[in-house]
């Protein structure tokens, strides 16, 4: 990629949480902590049903154009799904929902953002800067940009290349909840224990029984890996061991020159053995 180019994330959507019981609303029904959530910071979160199971992941920020709003990030169907789970309870708050597709969300590498943009300020997780907010979670390669008009970032060549974003994804161990993927997984075969998306420090929330029973309870929890392959395997594939149990799942995949990379979730089968793939 063009030292001066930016990644176009079309698939990546905003839903704006606005009004006094915006705060209330989220932190009644999501993994993450909204207490954490400021100016500066930023925090990843997620929404469970009443089993546990994950219906939606996103991204927290603060909107800094609406007092009392959130901005929440994450995939367009996603957050469709979240927009309907969350509506239900709007009569009890003084809040209101907007799902839009209107944003520009694009994705910038953090050595060309330090190039380019000197007021960046590394220690903020979350930062209004100009024509943009900046965003940065899992200590990812990228960082996400997101304006209101794609003008914002006229000087730079915007090309698709989704399989750099889909490699630090799976570097970090971030797996995104989509249409295909909701309501399937529990929030420990996602690594969202591991990543923070869950806070075990706070309050109830959907599903929040179900989910601390598993930490605090399993004998053993599902693990996250990383593999490289030259074979190619489809998503939600399974992984057998040379006993033929299922011990895992291929979550996503990206292909980097003649290489496969995949983020894998192991269940409780697994043993630490080896397995091909």
């Amino acid at each position: 990629m063009k030292e001066n180019a930016l990644l176009k994330l079309d698939y990546l959507s905003t839903l704006e949480i606005n009004g006094k019981g915006s705060f209330d609303l989220l932190q009644g029904q999501i993994t993450a902590d909204i207490n954490k959530v400021s100016d500066n910071n930023c925090v990843v979160g997620a929404m469970c049903d009443v089993k546990g199971r994950v219906i939606s992941s996103f991204i927290v920020v603060k909107n800094f154009k609406q007092d009392d709003g959130y901005l929440l990030i994450g995939n367009i169907d996603s957050l469709e799904i979240l927009n309907e789970a969350l509506s239900k309870f709007v009569p009890f708050y003084k809040t209101e929902l907007i799902l839009s597709d209107q944003m520009t969300i694009i994705a910038i590498k953090e050595s060309c953002l330090l190039k380019d943009f000197p007021e960046t300020d590394l220690s903020k997780t979350s930062q209004n800067q100009d024509n943009f907010q900046r965003i940065h979670y899992l200590d990812k390669d990228f960082h996400l940009l997101i304006a209101d008009e794609i003008s914002a970032f006229g000087a730079y060549e915007i090309v698709e290349k989704p399989n750099l974003w889909k490699l630090d994804e799976i570097k970090q161990h971030n797996f995104e909840i989509s249409s295909s993927t909701t309501g399937i997984f529990t929030a420990h075969e996602l690594g969202y224990d591991k990543s923070k998306r869950i806070d075990f420090e706070k309050g109830c929330y959907t599903g929040q029984e179900v989910v601390a029973r598993m930490q605090y309870r399993a004998k053993k929890l599902p693990k996250l890996l990383c593999r490289e392959s030259k074979n190619t395997y489809e998503v939600m594939s399974k992984i057998y061991n040379d006993q033929r149990k299922q011990i895992g799942i291929v979550l996503s995949s990206a292909q980097s020159e003649d290489t496969n990379h995949y983020l894998l979730s192991m269940n409780k089968n697994y043993q630490n053995q080896d397995f091909e793939f």
